[in-house]
């Protein structure tokens, strides 16, 4: 396990293979088709999310896999950590959304508030593959290296499942372009996908005609207490954020025929 914890604080990522078994995550898969749909893909039936899984049915088994404990405790050098939160992240077939690039310690006021960005060794994501992960189905993408690189400003945005997100800058992913080295992250079913906080990571929409449902964990150090204050102004923000955005949307398109420039036919 040390090699793993030494290659995992180099790269800023690691996978773990056949960590899971194929017929335990086809129990996770049609155990999730039994519960409530919590969102759906935007304009369309499908289902992007469930919500939290956390102790829901078999999916308590997965934070009690050896493998994965005893690499947090290497990474934490202790046992005082918790798993705040589990969901499944449905990229459907043909139309599952990008992922923009982006950090997860953009958001760290809202997933972990009264932590800081200077915390985010405090962190561990976790994603498991439910699905074969391709390059054609949209697998996650990371810059080996990135979490080395100091602060990065992010950018607010509306992401493809109408959401409010942070995303890494133009002029900074060009940097990190020329820096680091982008890794697709292919993996089989049961695969386990470790990263920082700071790496950067995105992945492309599903083009494909294949599935590719994966499991989203978070782990913390659990050495701060939750502070309520901080993470209402920041959920308050991004709420307001995305009601303003698309406001302004709203209102141009009812100004303006922005489809008038598509037939400007000379007679």
């Amino acid at each position: 396990m040390n090699n793993i914890v030494k290659q995992y604080k180099k790269d800023g990522y690691y996978i773990f293979r056949n960590l899971y078994s194929e017929k335990y995550c086809g129990e996770l898969k049609d155990y999730v088709n039994t519960l409530e749909i919590k969102r759906y893909i935007p304009f369309s039936n499908i289902a992007w999310g469930w919500g939290s899984l956390l102790d829901k049915g078999p999916f308590n088994k997965v934070v009690e896999n050896k493998t994965l404990n005893e690499f947090c405790k290497s990474v934490f050098e202790s046992e005082d950590y918790i798993f705040p939160n589990m969901m499944i992240n449905n990229k459907a077939p043909w139309i599952g959304p990008e992922a923009e690039w982006h950090r997860e310690i953009f958001n760290v006021d809202t997933y972990a508030p009264g932590y800081t960005e200077d915390d985010w060794e405090n962190f561990i994501r976790v994603y498991i593959a439910l699905d074969k992960q391709t390059i054609e189905n949209g697998c996650l993408r990371v810059y080996a290296g990135s979490h080395k690189i100091g602060h990065l400003q992010s950018e607010d945005i509306i992401d493809g499942n109408l959401g409010h997100k942070r995303r890494v800058r133009v002029e900074d992913m060009n940097m990190i372009n020329e820096r680091c080295k982008q890794v697709f992250a292919e993996m089989e079913v049961g695969d386990m996908l470790v990263f920082t906080d700071k790496t950067v990571h995105g992945s492309n929409s599903n083009k494909g005609p294949n599935e590719r449902k994966s499991i989203v964990l978070g782990v913390r150090h659990n050495i701060i207490e939750f502070d309520e204050e901080i993470y209402k102004e920041a959920t308050d923000y991004r709420r307001n954020f995305l009601c303003n955005e698309l406001q302004k949307v709203i209102d141009k398109a009812k100004g303006v025929n922005m489809y008038k420039d598509f037939n400007q036919e000379k007679k």
